[in-house]
């Protein structure tokens, strides 16, 4: 196992849903990639006692995490505590590109 790891290898394209890998899965956190494709989204969801976070590494999207709905583009973080409904949606042009995890890891 190497401890380092370039996200471009880790991206990739689902027409029928999203793309969606992992990069690092521990006993205590998940490291992944999602990435959607202009209008793709992601359902309204929750992880029951699970933290997540999304950094943005390429595109836009609309994030709502309860009842707070932003626009966001790369560089910026979004995260969703233990169980909060939360969703993204690919609005813009261009494929969206986000780091993800989630502690503890979802087993």
């Amino acid at each position: 196992m190497s401890f380092f790891a370039d996200y471009r290898d880790h991206t990739g394209v689902d027409p029928a849903r999203f793309f969606k890998t992992t990069i690092f899965q521990s006993p205590r956190l998940l490291l992944g990639m999602d990435c959607l494709e202009p209008g793709q989204s992601q359902p309204p969801h929750r992880h029951a006692g699970r933290d997540k976070f999304y950094y943005l590494i390429e595109g836009t999207g609309v994030f709502t995490i309860d009842a707070e709905t932003r626009q966001l583009q790369p560089g910026e973080i979004a995260w969703a505590p233990a169980d909060t409904i939360h969703q993204v949606v690919n609005n813009g042009t261009t494929r969206l590109v986000m780091l993800i995890g989630m502690a503890p890891e979802p087993g």
